[in-house]
């Protein structure tokens, strides 16, 4: 049996994953749930910075520092690296998209800062359009895969670290948007006054 890859299972990566999202689903519903019951602006704008500071702390760091660690170790050690990041990467991530993009699109709404269409407004809705593709449409698809991958039986270490590798280079994509649109919310903040 020592020579079959270790699965999630082996660690009981489930189960911290199970808390660590159910801990983080409970957060964000009595976050959320306050800002219903207060219907105050500023407080889904302080949703919206928040969980967005932490979506993209988390996407620079993954993209930035683990996609290096990946693409130079050997598949045993990037294996057990992508072993550890992918079931709570495939809960935390998305989590944190979402609230982040709803919150985003609600104070746009609020704000009324979508019409007039400036070229600002407008590039600003094409890299939230990038991101949330690359989050949803990229990320997400290949961190289910992965998962799926080390949930299997006999794991394929070099499919595990593949989609691993690919999940950080579409993060470090998405990590250089997202700085981007924080300098152009800063200009929009401004704008909004």
């Amino acid at each position: 049996m020592a020579d079959r890859p270790a699965t999630v299972d082996d660690r009981d990566t489930r189960a911290t994953a199970g808390v660590g999202g159910a801990g983080l689903a409970i957060c964000l519903a009595v976050g959320i749930g306050y800002l219903f019951l207060d219907g105050r602006v500023a407080t889904l704008r302080t949703v919206h910075v928040w969980v967005g500071t932490a979506w993209t702390a988390l996407v620079l760091a993954y993209g930035f520092g683990v996609a290096p660690l990946l693409r130079e170790r050997e598949t045993s050690a990037a294996y057990a690296i992508v072993r550890r990041l992918v079931p709570a990467t495939v809960v935390l991530l998305p989590t944190l998209a979402i609230v982040t993009i709803t919150a985003g699109i609600t104070m746009a709404l609020t704000y009324e800062i979508v019409w007039p269409m400036t070229t600002l407004i407008q590039t600003v809705l094409g890299v939230a359009v990038a991101i949330a593709a690359i989050a949803l449409l990229g990320v997400l698809p290949t961190d289910i895969l992965a998962y799926r991958e080390l949930r299997s039986a006999n794991p394929d270490p070099e499919r595990v670290v593949s989609l691993g590798t690919r999940t950080a280079t579409l993060l470090t994509v998405q990590g250089a948007l997202q700085v981007m649109m924080l300098f152009l919310m800063l200009r929009v903040a401004a704008m909004a006054g």
